[in-house]
């Protein structure tokens, strides 16, 4: 698309300043749509304009630029007042080195290989699926662009879960409306088509399962993915949607019953869900798997960090920002992964049957696992009643009255019970001591 390497680092570096002032506002965004539940107030207080409150410094023009002007800013925000926080400088930069490796991603040099070689696709992507002779540059840039939506969400997303661990609606229910309309409108978006399957495999799973008889063996792909562009748009991102949001919820349903507590909160129910909206089933499905390691890995860093005295972190952190990670790196190197998992989706119906015995695999190895801590002497439940002792008591009763004459009629009475609590001096005060 952009045939000279001199023009294709300018444009790297005109997005990466792009990014430096949508990450400005993303740091808005972590802020304040936090603050409200329902996304629509919450994006409302995002755009609200910021008033000053009381005297802060005068603002200069050099304020409202990113990294600069919020270096300038950390301590006060000489606009609202609030706490600027010196990491959002740190975020600024990020986001504009994310645009740039989605971009690098999305739309490589000719010298790599031009729009072909892409690392978020592989031999099924749509130019190759449907047959094009000519990709649009709206096609190819639209692409960039919905990908990019898709980062920046979970960026915000992944640095409220630090701060406040939870994933508000404001940020996965907008994302997840451009997921699905984005499908709709570029149609070729996809990273893997909604079914693939291979027929001989299709073929041993009939034997060996009797009630796949009936299933169709049409080819690797069911003819009607070439036929209808927009149904299979539709289906790829209801699907993701679909299959995103329930391997979550199953497994946090599975640990509620089993551990008697939360397993996985809601929030990473939606966020799953709108990844899958975007990307679809077998990506996300990846995700799902590979969140984990990602988690053991960033743990281990800490560890050593915090052994080294390198970072000040807690040892527990969220899961939200391992499921971001793990779609970063899925979606980024989706041309190499695809290759390394392929066979697996190719077992079709078979896939659906596999799925069921992995939930009933997890169900049986939670009670295993509290059964194994009930022989231990562990509580295989956090189920103890907390002890209630005196100091408690006392605690109780001076928060539940501290004026005994509140809500009562002006009275005289002795101050012998108030000098003996100390309390002598505020009852003649107040003119009830005789």
């Amino acid at each position: 698309m952009i045939a000279s390497l001199e023009m294709y680092l300018l444009v790297c570096g005109l997005l990466f300043v792009a990014g430096l002032f949508v990450g400005r506002f993303l740091n808005r965004c972590v802020l304040r749509l936090p603050k409200h539940f329902h996304a629509i107030p919450a994006w409302k207080h995002v755009f609200e304009t910021e008033t000053r409150k009381g005297i802060y410094p005068a603002t200069r023009w050099y304020h409202r630029l990113p990294v600069i002007g919020t270096a300038c800013m950390v301590g006060r925000s000489p606009f609202s007042g609030r706490r600027v926080l010196s990491r959002e400088v740190g975020l600024e930069i990020l986001n504009g080195l994310l645009v740039v490796l989605t971009f690098v991603c999305t739309i490589p040099p000719e010298a790599w290989g031009g729009i072909d070689a892409a690392s978020v696709q592989t031999h099924l992507w749509a130019k190759n699926l449907f047959g094009w002779t000519d990709i649009s540059p709206l096609f190819v840039w639209g692409r960039f662009l919905y990908f990019l939506l898709l980062v920046e969400a979970l960026f915000v997303a992944t640095f409220i879960d630090f701060d406040l661990w939870i994933i508000p609606d404001g940020v996965t229910f907008p994302a997840m409306i451009v997921g699905v309309v984005g499908q709709l409108l570029g149609i070729g978006f996809f990273l893997a088509p909604v079914w693939v399957q291979d027929p001989e495999l299709v073929r041993l799973g009939q034997q060996l399962v009797p009630v796949l008889q009936d299933w169709p063996i049409t080819g690797w792909i069911p003819r009607w993915v070439h036929a209808h562009h927009l149904g299979h748009a539709a289906a790829v991102s209801a699907v993701g949607f679909v299959v995103g949001g329930g391997i979550v919820w199953a497994v946090r349903i599975i640990g509620g019953l089993v551990l008697r507590r939360e397993a996985m909160g809601f929030g990473d129910v939606i966020l799953m869900a709108m990844i899958g909206a975007f990307i679809g089933w077998q990506p996300v499905t990846i995700v799902f798997f590979l969140a984990p390691l990602m988690a053991l890995l960033v743990l281990a860093l800490i560890s050593v960090m915090r052994f080294l005295s390198l970072l000040k972190i807690p040892p527990e952190l969220p899961y939200g920002p391992y499921l971001s990670l793990a779609t970063l790196v899925v979606l980024f190197g989706w041309k190499w992964i695809w290759p390394a998992v392929e066979r697996f989706f190719l077992l079709g119906p078979l896939l659906i049957i596999l799925a069921a015995l992995m939930l009933v695999v997890l169900t049986v190895t939670l009670l295993l696992l509290q059964g194994l801590k009930r022989l231990a002497g562990i509580a295989p439940w956090d189920d103890e009643i907390p002890t209630w002792g005196s100091a408690d008591q006392l605690m109780y009763q001076t928060g539940e009255r501290v004026d005994e004459r509140q809500g009562n009629w002006k009275r005289s009475e002795w101050g012998g019970c108030a000098a003996g609590r100390g309390r002598l001096s505020e009852l003649q005060w107040k003119g009830g001591c005789r």
